[in-house]
């Protein structure tokens, strides 16, 4: 067994999608995640490539998506054309979700398919209109946005998504989706040419549990025309919760380094790095304890810690975008993120200091990891 490469040898395992296909992808997200470790909210467009490459999986029985119907596997390769996870994330993926509560006036919330490991839980949901005049649209997606921002098969189409709606006649629905209780890393989504609005959600779920019980809320309003703009009309908003029952296929080894070590530069002391492996990507949580605040203070909350190679380059993220800097206490932080999958665990990490601030790399030091 061994890892996926990239995306140019996914492409040639599972073949390639068809111009109507792709043709169906609505390219605005909404996506937190980080630039090289951590960016802020903002809108990316699929890469039609990386779009191509993942279409088809489910066909060749190592199953990810269908045609025209998309899939956990496609919302990432549209973040990151080289993803990197290992073979057996095909029997993580869990198509039949146990779920209830899911209909609204405007449309229902349908859980597509899932996947967590008690780490991480990336959830598929459809969104279909209960009626073909309605429009829907994800969260931060407005009347007055321009219709191109929806897909490729709009791209030559001028105008805002209010204007393609009138001369349709169709009725524009706002729509959102949240995992009760968790802060989501992020919430992507996707317009279906069949009008189905797909979410993606991913979370941090930490659980050892063999199932895990989860509440979504789905919320959907239209619109009301005040002085001639479009307004969200809470009045006759429509909400449900959406009740899943999540199979934990849990994750593999865990390492932890074997003694604290000090970088003198940034004024830290890192207390423990743990590594957790999984099919999806390798979890990693760094702990460290300020213990010169002038120094610490001069990264100006910028610290961020790298994990190199054995050539000295930064290792490639994973998947999710990871639950980042948690605080302990003033002096105490855990720096939580995930790195590429890998079939094992390495026996030794090099970490350095670098500052996404300002850019400046600080000292490293190797961890023997046990």
């Amino acid at each position: 067994m061994r890892d996926m490469q990239d995306m140019s040898e996914l492409k040639k395992a599972f073949g390639q999608a068809d111009e109507g296909f792709v043709n169906t992808l609505y390219n605005t997200l909404t996506n937190i995640q980080k630039s090289e470790n951590r960016k802020p909210v903002k809108r990316i467009g699929f890469s039609l490539a990386a779009a191509i490459v993942l279409a088809c999986l489910l066909s060749a029985g190592t199953v990810l998506a269908v045609k025209n119907s998309w899939g956990i596997f496609d919302f990432l390769s549209g973040r990151r054309q080289n993803v990197k996870v290992l073979p057996e994330v095909a029997n993580m993926v869990q198509k039949e979700v146990s779920q209830k509560g899911n209909e609204t006036e405007f449309g229902d919330f349908v859980v597509r398919e899932a996947v967590f490991n008690g780490k991480s839980v990336y959830i598929v949901i459809d969104v279909e209109p209960s009626s073909s005049r309605y429009l829907l649209l994800g969260p931060d997606a407005f009347p007055t946005d321009p219709i191109s921002n929806m897909g490729p098969i709009f791209s030559n189409i001028t105008g805002t998504i209010a204007d393609y709606a009138k001369g349709n006649n169709k009725e524009m629905i706002n729509t959102s989706v949240g995992i009760d209780g968790v802060s989501c890393n992020s919430i992507d989504y996707i317009l279906e040419e069949d009008g189905t609005l797909v979410y993606m959600l991913n979370a941090n779920i930490d659980s050892s549990s063999v199932q895990e019980d989860i509440e979504i809320t789905c919320v959907a309003a239209p619109f009301v025309s005040l002085e001639g703009k479009n307004f969200i009309d809470d009045k006759n908003k429509k909400e449900t919760t959406l009740s899943v029952t999540l199979i934990n296929s849990g994750t593999e080894e865990t390492v932890t380094s074997d003694m604290p070590v000090v970088f003198s530069d940034i004024g830290v002391r890192v207390d423990k790095v743990t590594l957790t492996a999984s099919a999806m990507e390798i979890y990693a949580d760094i702990e460290y304890t300020v213990i010169d605040k002038e120094k610490f203070e001069k990264t100006d909350k910028g610290l961020w810690f790298e994990v190199l190679d054995d050539t000295g380059n930064p290792i490639s993220g994973g998947i999710s975008s990871g639950e980042g800097i948690q605080v302990l206490d003033e002096n105490r932080f855990i720096q939580r993120f995930s790195l590429q999958a890998s079939e094992t665990l390495p026996s030794e990490v090099t970490l350095r200091g670098y500052n996404i601030l300002d850019k400046n790399r600080y000292e490293a030091h190797r961890f023997e990891m046990k």
